[in-house]
């Protein structure tokens, strides 16, 4: 990946870090172009180097086929399949958000959380993040059925609270070389929210300033 002084030049880095400063009192704005164009510029070479890093050290820099793809490589702890694409996946993912991290610590400081967890308070009607600490908890405690139904989004840009949420994007990696736009998909059945589409729940549950957006490699952020 291209070093961050090549890729933000250090005026607009820092002129967009600077911007948090006041967005904790401008939560009803949406981001400004350029402070929009920066992180989205940033999230896609994440994204681009993930799937070249990954590819390199599995494939030699070969993409999968789709046969290979369909391909089961293990089992989870339910014991269902895992196939390559899923694998390759997540993956990426472990490169894609260290990569995120470290231009959003530069660009949007303090105003950005990754793999954040909402929950759905019927006290309040609201959906509410929850802490790291509380999730790891339940998770010792073997309480993870509670966190069914629990929205996830890669990447949450927010005004200085987590509720204020500006923008949310989601890593989307293609076993296959990506060449077209694919739609978000839908929650499968036996899920909560069984049918209906990752996009449509987030915008309807966290209720974005934005549209939330897919950031895939080689095609950059889509709709």
């Amino acid at each position: 990946m291209a070093g961050e002084e090549a890729l933000l030049p250090g005026s607009q880095a820092l002129r967009v870090a600077a911007s948090i400063g006041t967005a904790g009192n401008a939560a009803l704005r949406l981001l400004k172009a350029a402070e929009r164009d920066a992180i989205e510029e940033a999230l896609e070479a994440c994204a681009d180097d993930a799937r070249s890093t990954v590819l390199i050290a599995l494939f030699n820099g070969r993409s999968p086929t789709p046969e290979e793809c369909r391909s089961e490589v293990s089992m989870d702890a339910q014991g269902r399949p895992i196939t390559l694409a899923m694998k390759l996946g997540t993956e990426m993912h472990k490169v894609a958000l260290p990569c995120a991290h470290r231009h959003l610590s530069e660009l949007w400081p303090g105003g950005f959380r990754l793999e954040p967890r909402y929950r759905y308070n019927p006290d309040s009607g609201r959906w509410e993040p929850m802490r790291e600490e509380a999730v790891r908890a339940l998770l010792k405690q073997g309480r993870g059925s509670e966190l069914k139904g629990t929205l996830v989004p890669d990447v949450v840009i927010h005004a200085g609270l987590e509720t204020q949420i500006l923008a949310i994007y989601d890593f989307k990696f293609p076993c296959v070389t990506p060449t077209r736009p694919s739609a978000w998909p839908r929650y499968p059945q036996g899920h909560p929210h069984a049918g209906q589409q990752q996009d449509a729940m987030y915008q309807r549950a966290l209720k974005p300033k934005q549209a939330p957006l897919q950031i895939t490699p080689r095609l950059g952020t889509l709709p």
